[in-house]
């Protein structure tokens, strides 16, 4: 009996969880989430009645961010400072005249998806579903190059 099931296929970047589910999976409060959020660090997807909902994606990028606090023992304001330091310009690809004029391309001390002023080409794009942003999951990568990069040569 065929019921139809194995037809349904849920998109990695759908919101399908609850604040509550994702919490419990982690094993970290659903305030740590809302923190996580207020600081920046997550783009999550509000309902037209304000309910947070995360995707596998967001899930994903939960367990870097807690990975990064309990492996590599950085603070939230440490892994904010790599985020910003993700050359977004090069990921999605800008000339050298939109990057004189790019808020992103200025800043370091913010990840483009948290500036209030955006770059044309990024003005009325869903930060969620950036490659930017997708992409910022590989951020304890960028601590491990900072620190090969420290090390003097022999």
């Amino acid at each position: 009996m065929n019921t139809g099931f194995r037809d349904i296929t849920i998109d990695v970047l759908e919101p399908v969880f609850t604040i509550g589910i994702i919490a419990k999976k982690i094993g970290i409060s659903p305030e740590t989430l809302r923190l996580y959020e207020r600081k920046g660090l997550l783009i999550t997807h509000r309902t037209k009645t304000g309910r947070r909902l995360y995707s596998q994606k967001d899930l994903e990028w939960i367990v870097c961010i807690r990975r990064q606090i309990k492996e590599h023992h950085m603070n939230l304001a440490a892994i904010i400072r790599l985020l910003a330091l993700i050359p977004c310009w090069e990921i999605k690809p800008c000339g050298i005249k939109e990057r004189e004029t790019c808020p992103a391309y200025k800043s370091n001390n913010q990840a483009c998806w948290n500036l209030d002023i955006k770059r044309k080409l990024c003005d009325r794009e869903d930060c969620r579903i950036c490659p930017v942003y997708l992409k910022s999951v590989k951020v304890g990568h960028l601590k491990e190059i900072y620190q090969r990069s420290m090390k003097p040569s022999s």
